[in-house]
């Protein structure tokens, strides 16, 4: 029995408040009769809530700051950024030209080696080594002395 009459209480308080909610929608003049400067009692949640409010705007602005430099930095990488690009353009055109000046000094490319190679001359004329060097060039030095 003692559910049963729980149950009614219930079903009693909804009909209350399904009542209370019609005559305030045909009403709403009722809600400015209610006072709403009445003091409402703090949670204790609330109690430090002005000091955290106080540290979140401090936090705010160092975070502007942090911001702001972090841009500053970000703004001088892009300057830099560019100019590497300019200066890698230069470089690029640099190493053309240098490939084909390198290119022209290739075995071949004038007639003779330019790598120690022995030259087409001097293996015709049957000399080899040094003693055909001498007779292309002029003059080899070595380590050894002549005696």
């Amino acid at each position: 029995m003692v559910d049963v009459t729980a149950l009614v209480l219930v079903a009693h308080r909804r009909l209350r408040l399904r009542r209370l909610l019609v005559a305030i929608e045909r009403n709403p003049s009722i809600l400015e009769a209610i006072d709403m400067n009445r003091s409402i009692g703090r949670p204790i949640e609330l109690a430090g809530f002005a000091g955290r409010l106080a540290r979140a705007e401090k936090t705010e602005a160092a975070l502007a700051v942090t911001g702001g430099r972090y841009d500053t930095v970000l703004d001088d990488i892009d300057d830099q950024h560019e100019a590497l690009k300019a200066h890698v353009g230069s470089l690029e055109q640099t190493r053309s030209a240098l490939d084909q000046v390198i290119a022209r000094m290739a075995p071949g490319s004038n007639g003779g080696p330019n790598d120690g190679q022995e030259s087409s001359s001097a293996s015709s004329t049957g000399l080899t080594g040094e003693r055909g060097a001498e007779l292309l060039v002029g003059q080899v030095i070595t380590s050894r002395t002549e005696g």
